[in-house]
């Protein structure tokens, strides 16, 4: 068999090998090379015309032109191409058999030339060097622009099938953990397949989003359901995590009355659960103050909203957060609210160095005040209630067991709310 493939190797250098309604039996450790972008043509669209047996074989592609041409026509059932990864190992070393199987639910259209090309090839942990024919980048329909390549696995795979209508398909797919390793960033069990859509030049695709599930001691991307009209040429493993899970249009607060309405208009969102709308006083340390839901998945303009009944005096800074169903968060750029609350009630407060806070309220009507004192990251230190009459009041706050640092009073009188910054020596 070794001697036979050697012949076989020479032939491949210069054209291609076609076995007519034959088939390819791989026994035993035998390999093949395919290069000089030759093809193997299997003219059999039967799954055995290809067959293992013993310890299987190895087909070595490692170029995107370098391919396996079966011609299956509109024939269903379980394709396995035993591809290898052939750097800096022997060939005989089983931890680099990285096999593509295609299982064909239901069949494409009818044809003697209607068949599938499957190569392979690893890149680098650049892969936005290593593109194949027609990806433009290594981004997402967010952020066209980035380049994620240290969030996808070194390899791309090239499955292109040649039919009118293409067969509905499921894909599994194994990896070497080599082409994971650093600088690459990327999660291993986080791996899912993830195809290029040549229509509208992205790799989340909205509507088609990775998919799959990893097995991280087998190696292997399973469960990879692809229906026929999702079904492209080009494809990778990405962290599927990585995704940007929106696309922010627009983020802007107005002010109506003494409250601040926050407002955003999203382009898509993507596996999006909800927003967080966030404050603060100094605009470094906030506090959440609301959550409103997302859409999950939407491809519309959508524009929401939240109202902050309990404005700061002064200028006031607000965050919008997002997080997905799988809990990751993106947090946005911080806007500005300037004097939205304009209360007819001041007041002042400012550490009085004998273990006391002061504050003064000029009240413009006789009310009862809760004065609440806060950390700076929002964790509720102290409270007191206080009588005011109109006009000018002064109350203390006990800070006997503070340590330096700034912290925060509101005051509440049921109908409006304030709140100052105060800093403690």
């Amino acid at each position: 068999m070794r001697s036979i493939l050697l012949t076989i190797l020479f032939f491949l250098y210069y054209s291609f090998l076609s076995f007519s309604q034959g088939r390819l039996v791989m026994d035993n450790d035998p390999y093949i090379v395919i290069a000089n972008s030759a093809f193997v043509v299997l003219d059999n669209s039967n799954t055995n015309a290809l067959t293992q047996t013993g310890t299987g074989g190895r087909i070595i592609s490692e170029s995107e032109t370098n391919r396996i041409r079966w011609n299956i026509s509109n024939a269903t059932g379980t394709y396995i191409i035993p591809f290898y990864d052939n750097d800096a190992v022997p060939v005989s070393t089983p931890t680099n058999e990285i096999p593509v199987t295609v299982v064909i639910g239901t069949g494409g259209t009818a044809g003697a030339t209607n068949h599938i090309d499957f190569s392979t090839y690893d890149g680098g942990s650049d892969n936005n060097t290593f593109r194949p024919t027609g990806v433009t980048n290594m981004g997402n329909v967010t952020v066209p622009a980035a380049n994620n390549s240290l969030q996808v696995t070194d390899r791309f795979w090239i499955l292109d099938a040649n039919h009118a209508v293409k067969p509905d398909v499921t894909l599994s797919f194994t990896y070497v953990d080599l082409e994971n390793a650093a600088p690459n960033t990327l999660v291993e069990a986080n791996l899912k397949a993830q195809r290029w859509n040549a229509t509208t030049s992205d790799w989340d695709g909205i509507l088609f989003l990775p998919v799959g599930s990893a097995n991280t001691i087998t190696n292997i991307v399973s469960a990879v359901t692809v229906p026929s009209a999702d079904f492209y040429r080009s494809w990778t493993l990405v962290d599927f995590t990585t995704p940007l899970p929106i696309e922010l249009l627009s983020n802007e607060v107005n002010c109506s009355e003494n409250n601040v309405i926050v407002k955003w208009t999203t382009a898509t969102e993507t596996n999006n659960n909800f927003f967080t709308i966030e404050k603060s006083i100094d605009g470094t340390n906030f506090i959440a103050i609301g959550n409103v839901l997302g859409a999950g998945n939407s491809t519309s303009l959508l524009t929401y909203s939240f109202t902050d009944y309990n404005a700061y005096n002064g200028t006031s800074y607000y965050r919008l957060k997002q997080t997905d169903y799988n809990g990751n968060t993106k947090t946005f750029n911080i806007i500005t609210s300037e004097n939205c609350n304009t209360s007819a009630v001041n007041i002042n407060a400012f550490n009085d160095q004998s273990g006391n806070i002061a504050i003064v309220i000029d009240s413009d009507i006789n009310a009862n005040y809760t004065a609440t004192l806060f950390d700076a990251i929002g964790k509720k230190i102290n409270s007191n209630t206080f009588d005011a009459v109109k006009g000018n009041n002064t109350f203390k706050l006990d800070a006997s067991n503070l340590k330096s640092g700034i912290y925060f009073i509101s005051i509440d009188n049921g109908k409006e709310k304030l709140t100052k910054k105060i800093f403690i020596f």
